[in-house]
Formats: C-alpha cells, structure tokens, sequence
C-alpha cells in the first residue's frame, strides 16, 4: 500500500469520531447513530398474528424435543430464557434463521419453509419478551440482516 493512501485512510478514521460527535451534539436522541446501523429484535419486528401461527407450529414441530414451555430437554437446547438469550447475544438475527432452516428439525432438516421459519422465530421472540409490531418478520435470512438479537433492550 502507497504512503498517500495509507495516509489518506488514517486521517479518515481521525476524522469519523469527530464527525459522529459533532452530529451527535445536533439536538438528536442518544441511541440515533446505533439505530441507523442496526435494528434490534426490541423494535417489533414480528406480528401477533405470525407469532399465534408460530406457537401452533412450534406445538406440532419442535415442542417434542425442546419442551412445551420452550425450556429445553436432554436432547435439544432450550428456545427461551437466560440460557437461550446469552447463547444468542448479539447475533445477527439472520444466524439464527439460517440455524434453524438449516438444521430443523433435527430429524428432517430442511423440511421447514421459509415462511414456516418466520413464524416460529416469530413465537420464539414473544416467547423471549420480544414486542410484536406492525410489521411481518421476513420469511427470508436476508431480510433479516443488521437485525441484532440483544438478550436485553438496549434502550433502556
């Protein structure tokens, strides 16, 4: 690498905090430059209505191996609770839809549809204390990227 790039890309990592810092100081909230990068799992990314589809689902599907209640078994770990929220921790949501399309369930994997998926990551999140929102969750991974799963609601 050339000494004038090289240059030219540490005076602009210099000049980004100062950039954001001043924007910051611009009257808006706190939380504003997180919430143009990321949205969280906190922000109602799901619907009542796909969550209900997805608790029906998750009965039929999946509560053999990881509980009625979500909490886990010997064979399969739990899909809510402290465990489950560190397990997952700033995650990107996309991870965990991939896990699940990919390995579940655990007999058949694969065997779910995309908008099979949605819904029980849907129940899974209200499970969790998630909100419900206006706004389907999307029966795709992709849509779902730079939304992060925070075991805790980072705006409070």
């Amino acid at each position: 690498m050339n000494r004038r790039l090289r240059l030219r890309q540490i005076g602009l990592l210099s000049v980004t905090p100062l950039l954001l810092f001043r924007l910051a100081g611009e009257g808006r909230p706190a939380d504003w430059i997180w919430e143009e990068i990321y949205k969280s799992a906190w922000t109602g990314i799901y619907t009542k209505d796909q969550a209900a589809r997805g608790e029906s689902a998750y009965r039929d599907r999946c509560a053999s191996c990881h509980g009625a209640s979500l909490q886990g078994s010997d064979d399969a770990p739990p899909l809510a609770g402290r465990d489950f929220a560190d397990d997952w921790n700033c995650a990107n949501m996309a991870d965990l839809f991939e896990k699940i399309q990919f390995t579940m369930p655990a007999n058949r994997p694969g065997r779910l549809s995309e908008q099979q998926i949605a819904e029980l990551l849907s129940y899974i999140l209200k499970a969790n204390g998630f909100p419900a929102g206006n706004n389907a969750l999307p029966a795709d991974a992709d849509g779902l990227r730079g939304v992060v799963f925070f075991a805790r609601n980072p705006s409070q």
